[in-house]
């Protein structure tokens, strides 16, 4: 049996991030370093779970509340076109710790961690090695985590999916966001002053507490935020779209099951997107408190902050609730960072940024050497404005799965520029198996509802793209 392009890919993942050790080497010359702020920046990494890029106040959301992060957003750099590459939590991770696609570090699924030759190619590893005093709180997600564990210099993240029922330091019940934040801020009392400090904060918020129910897991003390809310459906959420994808593809499709349990009636409907709100301010609140706790020490002049999500979330488009898929409610997130060191006022980006970017957006901040198996690139030429060099005009997106009776979620492969977006969705790891294809122009269908797909019209487009899709894979392999 031949193997698809996807399927030897899957196997050689891991390979090729074990042979990437070999050839690391220093995006930041000697010279640049010297040209850095001469007190080292600290570092504050935010990272949601699920939460779309229009979920807070600052994209224009009229219902949500975030005043803590649209602040961020007002004074910081907003980048509108951020995605991931591949839309689900292990593997968006991994692609955040290692700055690769799932292609080369090879995390498909929920199986084994970063080993000590792989997580020397993260951004953990390096921060340590340039000095800084490093921390992780909240939901490491990829897979076996004791190993990382003990590469921190303060450790409070947890396997799994973790719980929103907590308790504190005393054994009092609490709300996991808000104990996190409370490890965020012994974090920041318990480091020297002199040290450089580096803290990744992996929230499970707003992720619901489990796959099968909706978001009803949120801080009591935020119970009567967004009752009675009156929440916009998007138009792809009508149900003249529940049939967008054919019947093969939504009959037993896990987004489809998990609509029905969410989302399936009015009453539902409403009760999941209050809790799903609640989390997202909860989280809001935590920031606050965070941003707080810098002023008051005297670090809010010189410590950055990047805030983004490991994927986004359907809440109702097309009948589905989940990720997965290549739709923008899947793949797109918010990404903000606030850098200390610029002009108040902000300022907005339209190029494309990626989950792939943070790690070398990190380690750039941190004046630290960037892992030549990188595959992003750092944002902060963009923010400062000192960048020269032309930036991407398209990316990769994947999402291979081998899926089952019980738990069928079609495979994904396409690539998303300025103008047009191409998704091909096939059975397992094999792209021969197409299932479904789609192709939109952007942005004038920005509800992604018109599939040009075998339209005349559309065909010189469909076949560029579908060449460039296989030019961007043999490229990131």
């Amino acid at each position: 049996m031949i193997m698809s392009k996807a399927t030897r890919f899957r196997f050689a993942g891991g390979l090729l991030a074990l042979a990437a050790a070999a050839v690391l080497y220093s995006a930041t010359s000697a010279c640049e370093k010297e040209t850095k702020n001469s007190e080292p920046l600290n570092i504050i990494f935010l990272f949601a779970d699920d939460m779309r890029w229009d979920a807070l106040g600052y994209t224009g959301n009229r219902i949500s509340q975030t005043p803590a992060i649209d602040s961020l957003a007002a004074k910081g750099s907003v980048f509108r076109n951020a995605y991931v590459t591949t839309s689900i939590c292990a593997v968006s991770r991994a692609s955040v710790l290692s700055g690769q696609y799932a292609r080369r570090h090879g995390k498909w699924g929920f199986g084994p961690g970063f080993g000590a030759d792989e997580w020397h190619l993260t951004y953990p590893k390096h921060l340590s090695d340039a000095g800084y005093r490093t921390g992780f709180i909240g939901k490491y997600g990829v897979g076996e985590y004791n190993y990382a564990s003990q590469q921190f210099d303060y450790w409070r993240g947890f396997p799994g999916q973790g719980s929103f029922n907590a308790t504190d330091e005393n054994g009092d019940p609490t709300h996991l966001t808000r104990l996190m934040g409370d490890q965020a801020l012994e974090f920041i009392e318990t480091t020297e002053a002199e040290t450089p400090f580096a803290l990744s904060i992996s929230f499970k918020s707003p992720h619901a507490e489990n796959e099968a129910i909706h978001w009803d897991l949120f801080d009591p003390a935020f119970a009567d935020r967004y009752e009675g809310a009156q929440f916009e459906q998007p138009l792809a959420a009508e149900a003249q779209y529940f049939q967008h994808f054919p019947e093969d593809f939504t009959t037993g499709n896990e987004a489809r099951e998990r609509y029905q349990a969410r989302m399936g009636t009015p009453t539902l409907a409403q009760e999941s997107l209050e809790g799903y709100y609640r989390l997202v301010y909860g989280i809001d609140r935590a920031v606050s408190r965070i941003v707080a706790k810098l002023e008051a020490a005297g670090l809010a002049d010189n410590t950055v902050i990047i805030l983004s999500s490991d994927n986004g979330m359907y809440l109702g488009e097309y009948g589905f609730s989940g990720k997965w898929y290549g739709s923008d409610p899947s793949i797109r997130v918010p990404m903000l960072i606030y850098d200390p060191t610029q002009p108040d006022g902000g300022s907005e980006h339209e190029e494309i940024a990626l989950n792939i970017d943070i790690a070398p957006t990190i380690l750039d901040y941190a004046g630290a050497d960037i892992p030549g198996s990188m595959q992003g690139r750092s944002l902060r030429p963009l923010v400062t404005g000192d960048g020269s060099d032309p930036w991407r005009t398209d990316f990769l997106y994947e999402h291979l799965w081998n899926s089952g009776s019980g738990y069928y979620i079609p495979s994904t492969e396409g690539v998303v520029n300025d103008t047009a977006k191409y998704m091909r969705y096939f059975m397992n790891f094999d792209d021969s198996d197409l299932v479904f294809e789609e192709l939109y122009r952007r942005p004038a269908d920005p509800h992604e509802v018109n599939n040009l797909v075998g339209q005349s019209g559309a065909s010189a487009l469909e076949a560029s793209l579908k060449n460039r899709l296989e030019a961007l894979i043999e490229e990131n392999e």
